[in-house]
């Protein structure tokens, strides 16, 4: 399979993940702009991890008190949106070869939790359908 090469404009951390994605996985035309938008989130990740490694975690308020810097909320927000953008491009389930969206992710857990209690029926008279046969 043939990757292709990294759209100009990324940085480390996008790139990295543009050349493992489009080598271990052949993805349509309509999942590329995910993908290109999940790559250019990492970076803009990295820029704020190395932001944040340079402040520190406190900063100083307007009255002089020290406060939690505000590149640790935007951080949360950048890794969330990362998250949810892979999410968004649906990338095949390495063990089973199918497609793990979001929605069918919650829907196997839905199906789990119904039947993780699942008692057989029994017919009306008590007894276990599996034990007539």
């Amino acid at each position: 399979m043939t990757a292709r090469r990294p759209p100009k404009g990324l940085d480390a951390a996008g790139r990295d993940l543009w050349r493992k994605v489009q080598t271990a996985f052949e993805l349509d035309p309509h999942e590329v702009p995910g993908l290109l938008l999940a790559c250019r989130q990492l970076d803009d990740v990295a820029r704020l991890e190395a932001l944040l490694d340079q402040d520190g975690l406190v900063t100083v308020g307007s009255t002089g008190q020290p406060r939690l810097s505000q590149i640790v909320a935007e951080l949360r927000q950048s890794r969330l949106a990362a998250s949810r953008l892979l999410e968004a491009v649906a990338l095949p389930v390495e063990d089973a070869g199918t497609v793990a969206t979001p929605a069918a992710k919650r829907a196997q857990r839905a199906a789990q939790s119904r039947w993780a209690g699942h008692v057989p029926m029994r017919d009306r008279a008590g007894v276990h359908r599996a034990a007539q046969a």
